[in-house]
């Protein structure tokens, strides 16, 4: 198959500015334009997996390769980023040396060494770029010290890990989810060492929980998505659903909490939808009626200019201000200064998103083949 480009946008001007409420005036000389198209990745002969939407894929630290995984077949799908063009695939292994066990992958991350990261249900599997088994992590009780377990705590094993491999970051939270979550697990895994960090950050998200309960027991919920990102060796956290950071410092052991103010967006999810239902037909409209609302994406690191971008959703806001697009831009600088914020158009709907070479890609299935939308900006400061 050939590669195809197609341009989707030409130019667009910062109109609007917002800033957090510690410094008012902060980049208010920082001017942006941008041109957008589409390209297209060469599959060969093979048929990418693109049932979750790249769910379950990782760009590597140079930029150059992405892995893809099907959780079902544990294929795993290598694309060179720099031809556009499927690489090679790589057949993991159940059983056996390389065996990675059973059970159900649904993240994968690449840390700076170029090994991946397998997150499961109940552990997390190292490989080589290559497929090779490095070693399994199983966090609780019996492999860490430093903290005296609850006894109904659990560590998450949809965390993160830092660039270097070296610390693990996952919420502390109750294994039946009938309590909040505690706060954050840092563990050191030369040491294999949790260091507990209490906070409210992940648990007061619960409030926007809708439950579906039927004869008093629970049976399906739908919630709020926390960001878990290194960006620049720091720890930053953020949400869904309220326009905040947090960023932890590992020197000082602190965590920081910033909040922000938009003018393209609300500031938070209001609860003008049920948090219980009984049926699916009212989980699924309450859910719908949630949607509407401002949703918050992850922060992501733009390293040639310094800078923090975050594309965020507001339905309520661009219909009732008649805006075509639905998604806001949002800058800040390295100290999380919120600096500007911008509608763009004809940005794909993805929740995978990375900077190569300076563009922005956003996953786009082009009829069951894989495709990026690029935004390629250009950022002036007077």
């Amino acid at each position: 198959m050939n590669k195809y480009h197609f341009t989707l946008a030409a130019f667009a001007l910062f109109s609007c500015s917002s800033s957090d409420k510690s410094d008012e005036n902060s980049g208010m000389g920082m001017e942006l334009t941008y041109e957008m198209d589409t390209v297209m990745v060469d599959p060969g002969d093979h048929f990418f997996f693109l049932n979750w939407g790249l769910g379950i894929s990782d760009l590597t630290q140079d930029e150059k390769l992405l892995y893809n995984l099907n959780p079902e077949s544990l294929l795993l799908e290598v694309v060179d980023m720099d031809a556009l063009a499927l690489k090679e695939t790589i057949q993991l292994e159940k059983e056996g040396p390389n065996g990675i066990g059973g059970g159900f992958i649904s993240k994968l991350q690449v840390i700076g060494n170029g090994n991946l990261m397998l997150f499961d249900f109940n552990k997390i599997v190292e490989i080589s770029p290559k497929g090779e088994l490095i070693k399994k992590y199983e966090f609780d009780r019996n492999t860490l010290s430093g903290y005296e377990f609850g006894e109904t705590d659990v560590v998450s094993y949809m965390g993160i890990f830092s660039t270097d491999g070296k610390t693990y970051v996952g919420e502390l939270e109750d294994e039946s989810f009938r309590k909040p979550a505690k706060g954050l697990a840092l563990i050191d895994l030369e040491k294999m060492e949790l260091n507990f960090v209490p906070t409210d950050a992940i648990s007061k998200l619960d409030e926007f929980r809708i439950m579906l309960e039927m004869n008093g027991n629970a049976m399906m919920s739908t919630g709020e998505t926390s960001y878990m990102k290194f960006i620049n060796g720091e720890l930053v956290l953020t949400n869904t659903a309220m326009n905040e950071v947090y960023i932890y410092d590992f020197t000082m052991d602190s965590l920081l909490h910033k909040t922000f103010e938009s003018t393209l967006t609300g500031n938070e999810r209001i609860k003008n939808f049920p948090t219980q239902v009984d049926t699916r037909e009212a989980l699924f409209e309450a859910s719908k009626e949630k949607r509407k609302q401002v949703k918050f994406g992850p922060m992501i690191f733009q390293k040639e200019e310094n800078l923090i971008w975050r594309i965020s959703t507001d339905m309520d806001r661009m219909i009732a201000d008649s805006v075509v697009t639905k998604d806001v831009v949002t800058f800040f600088d390295a100290d999380y200064t919120m600096l500007k914020e911008q509608t763009l158009e004809n940005l794909s709907n993805s929740s995978n998103r990375f900077f190569k070479d300076g563009m922005l890609y956003s996953f786009l299935n082009i009829d069951d083949e894989m495709a990026f939308v690029r935004l390629k900006p250009a950022i002036t400061h007077e």
